[in-house]
């Protein structure tokens, strides 16, 4: 997780208490302003507790300091036996003063005992998710749901196999990258072969173990970051996350608008994440002398030596998709 996400998670905490801090404060007015004798309970368990927490630091026999501890509890549990009656009898709900946190594990500040609470992870969850393309309308590309029906169970003569068969091993090595991305891989083919489903099936993979993933089309990558080049929009945290998140996924390369600009880009994005061995994904509809032609020899050299090269068979599934009504 990159230091800016985490800023940002922690100041969604840093809200959360706030609220809960103020709605705590406005319960406990309401309640002492309807029921005075539970601002006097509470008042007396605090000095029963003040007095406790003298009692285990003073010199008496243990003896004595043993039984004035049980007269202090048994005290405390009387009284919270008649604040608890009070309550009921007003109406108020168990808990209406200490329930006033959205995770009550954590208490709003995202960790138990210095390991981050589940609403933690989840937080950090969905602001990955939702700074990447992996969004909600993406909920069905998994692996789990990516079909091989739409491929042939014939032999294809240009990879010795069937097409179905030849993508089950494709879906199953995204599957092992997912687990541990290392190096790089360079999707191909034409449109509507699975290519985008599978990078956002890996991204959300990733994503779910709390790894911090950008996963964009890139046309919007390189829009983005040529905005910021340029100065006419600024955004640092977006373009350290491109440069140094866990995994890059670029998908649809190609699509943008290839230029002098774009292509530095992409060189400096594809050289910094070398030399720094934090892998990538691209997807492409181009071929590789599509790819020599257009972009700069410094491109094509590393995505050829440093690149998988995982080309993907079978029918236009969108099209297959449309006639199925």
């Amino acid at each position: 997780m990159t230091p800016e996400l985490y800023r940002d998670i922690m100041q969604v905490y840093n809200e959360k208490q706030t609220r809960a801090k103020r709605l705590s404060a406005k319960r406990e007015a309401e309640v002492y302003n309807a029921v005075p004798r539970i601002r006097d309970i509470d008042g007396e368990l605090l000095s029963l507790n003040t007095s406790l927490a003298k009692l285990f630091g003073c010199q008496t026999d243990l003896q004595t300091r043993q039984n004035l501890s049980r007269d202090y509890r048994e005290k405390a549990e009387a009284l919270l036996a008649e604040k608890n009656s009070l309550f009921s009898q007003k109406g108020y709900p168990p808990g209406y003063l200490e329930n006033v946190y959205e995770c009550p594990l954590c208490r709003d500040t995202g960790f138990v005992e210095n390991e981050e609470c589940v609403c933690f992870k989840a937080a950090a969850r969905e602001k990955m998710f939702s700074g990447s393309s992996v969004k909600s309308e993406n909920d069905d590309e998994t692996f789990e749901r990516f079909s091989l029906d739409y491929y042939s169970d014939e032999i294809n003569p240009q990879i010795k196999t069937s097409e179905r068969k030849y993508m089950e091993n494709v879906v199953a090595m995204c599957k092992k990258f997912a687990q541990n991305p290392k190096g790089n891989l360079l999707f191909t083919g034409s449109p509507g072969l699975g290519k985008s489903f599978l990078c956002h099936a890996t991204a959300r993979e990733v994503i779910e173990r709390g790894e911090e993933v950008v996963c964009e089309s890139a046309f919007s990558l390189f829009d983005k970051l040529i905005k910021d080049r340029f100065g006419r929009e600024t955004d640092s945290d977006y373009k350290n996350s491109v440069f140094n998140a866990y995994l890059l996924i670029i998908d649809d390369l190609g699509t943008e608008n290839i230029n002098s600009a774009s292509s530095a880009e992409l060189f400096n994005i594809i050289n910094h994440r070398l030399v720094n061995k934090k892998p990538v994904i691209i997807s492409t509809n181009l071929s590789l002398s599509d790819i020599k032609q257009l972009y700069s020899e410094r491109i094509f050299s590393r995505i050829v030596g440093e690149y998988k090269f995982v080309p993907f068979f079978g029918p236009d599934i969108r099209i297959l998709k449309r006639k199925k009504g």
